[in-house]
């Protein structure tokens, strides 16, 4: 019997996600069994399928095999699995815009929710991206935005890890 990961497994469920929406996306993926965790955003002309084709590339944008080459020393990350889940930003306009600042500050707060939230479940998690705050992180929209894909992100996580 063939492993998911040997058949190159992957389950899209919205078809969106290849499409140009703004979209915050997390990244689960182990490396010699351990779990890392990559938060980003995109709004790219082919969505967050795009853009998890370029984090795992070996072209310039692939900042996910980048940052865990960095963090674990590997020259050629041996990464065992990957997830994805991308969750589309409500509609309204600051996130739907082409200036990425209103969703760089979710994708920063929700980075910080994530790792307070790891750290008070006691799940061994790393969480490798590097996000940046601004100060739209202060606005109600960015807040509630923030709080709900948080949630997603929480239950999506405690999927893969057991």
């Amino acid at each position: 019997m063939r492993h998911a990961a040997e058949l190159g497994l992957a389950t899209v469920f919205d078809p969106t996600i290849a499409k140009r929406n703004g979209f915050l996306y997390a990244i689960y993926g182990t490396v010699e069994n351990q779990a890392t965790l990559y938060v980003g955003q995109t709004r790219g002309r082919t969505g967050a399928l795009g853009r998890l084709a370029q984090h795992l590339s070996d072209g310039n944008n692939n900042t996910y095999l980048q940052r865990l080459s960095n963090v674990y020393y590997y020259e050629e990350v041996p990464l065992e699995k990957v997830n994805l889940a991308a969750i589309k930003f409500t509609s309204k306009e600051i996130f739907q815009i082409d200036s990425q600042e209103y969703r760089i500050a979710v994708e920063h707060l929700v980075q910080l929710r994530l790792l307070n939230w790891l750290y008070a479940h006691n799940l061994k998690v790393r969480i490798v991206s590097q996000t940046r705050s601004n100060a739209y992180g202060k606005l109600q929209d960015v807040q509630e935005e923030t709080d709900r894909i948080s949630g997603l992100l929480e239950s999506w996580i405690l999927e893969f890890h057991q």
